[in-house]
């Protein structure tokens, strides 16, 4: 693969893209962070621009952290309408979950310990246990993970450990029958990368792919075992359903395979080095050749993973 790489200058990029941004692009960043809370995260002023100059190329076309350090007004909020006893302790427990950042965990995760341990401390509490769960959950699924770090999976070691591994095997099978790391419907019947001002669609895209890829670092952490049965699903489906299919956009392919990049990265540490192996020899059945140069990026990353 070596002998196929072409070396190009740091400086001509640099020329090409470190161009002035007009003010009206720049406004309509700063709208789409307010309105749309994923674009805080995934957009800039320079995305934004580069999609409006492609919108001229062809009108023929519809043209569509520190971790835990985001602002409030994007972090994610559940609203519970009553005040019963159980009611205040969700309240505390999401209010925490809110405030919870990398500065100050230490003194955050004490008190959601300490709510977690009140709750669950008696078989009778089964039900609130779960609920507390699932907002975490929840949370899980919508923050940022670097580095497969999310600082809100730590907080399901506070859970009695039978309770968490049954709940973790009641979503896991789910994950799996269901196959819910295929993307919705609306990611496969729109093609996101060229929709015009379906700016919340793409959010709700971004969302889903960062909560699969949250998801997928828990079961790496809780699952190992059964993680090659996660990847073998993901490939086969990834070769026979969406490679060769006309009516899938390339976007799609690049969803599975990132999906098993990003498992097989934060496998990394796993003592069993077969499941990594297995996986790349795999990817080196695919025809590359075939591919655009961003799935050829990944396929290519995951074979210099091993």
């Amino acid at each position: 693969m070596d002998d196929k790489v072409i070396k190009i200058n740091l400086s001509i990029f640099q020329n090409r893209y470190n161009i002035d941004v007009p003010e009206n692009i720049l406004n309509k960043a700063e709208s789409l962070k307010k309105s749309c809370s994923c674009f805080d995260s995934f957009y800039d002023p320079k995305m934004i621009w580069e999609k409006k100059l492609n919108n001229k190329k062809d009108k023929t076309i519809n043209i569509a952290n520190n971790i835990g350090t985001a602002n409030n007004k994007g972090r994610f909020h559940i609203i519970i309408p009553d005040f019963s006893d159980n009611s205040s302790t969700k309240r505390a427990l999401i209010g925490y979950l809110n405030k919870l950042t990398g500065k100050n965990k230490d003194v955050i995760c004490e008190k959601i310990k300490s709510i977690i341990d009140n709750k669950t401390a008696q078989a009778s509490q089964a039900a609130q246990a779960e609920e507390l769960f699932l907002i975490i959950w929840s949370y899980i699924k919508v923050t940022d993970s670097i580095g497969g770090n999310n600082i809100y999976i730590k907080l399901l070691e506070y859970f009695d450990s039978r309770f968490l591994a049954d709940i973790i095997d009641k979503l896991w099978n789910s994950y799996l029958n269901n196959k819910e790391w295929i993307p919705p419907k609306f990611i496969f019947n729109n093609n996101l990368l060229l929709l015009n001002n379906e700016y919340e669609l793409y959010c709700d895209y971004i969302k889903w792919k960062k909560g699969i890829h949250n998801l997928n670092i828990i079961w790496i952490k809780y699952k190992p075992s059964e993680i090659p049965q996660l990847l073998n699903n993901i490939y086969d489906y990834l070769t026979d359903e969406c490679i060769g299919n006309p009516l899938i956009h390339k976007y799609i392919i690049d969803i599975f395979i990132e999906q098993i990049f990003k498992i097989l990265k934060n496998l990394n540490n796993y003592p069993d080095k077969t499941i990594v192996k297995t996986m790349v020899e795999k990817i080196k059945l695919l025809d590359v050749k075939s591919f655009d140069s961003s799935t050829r990026f990944l396929i290519y990353n995951i074979i210099d993973n091993k």
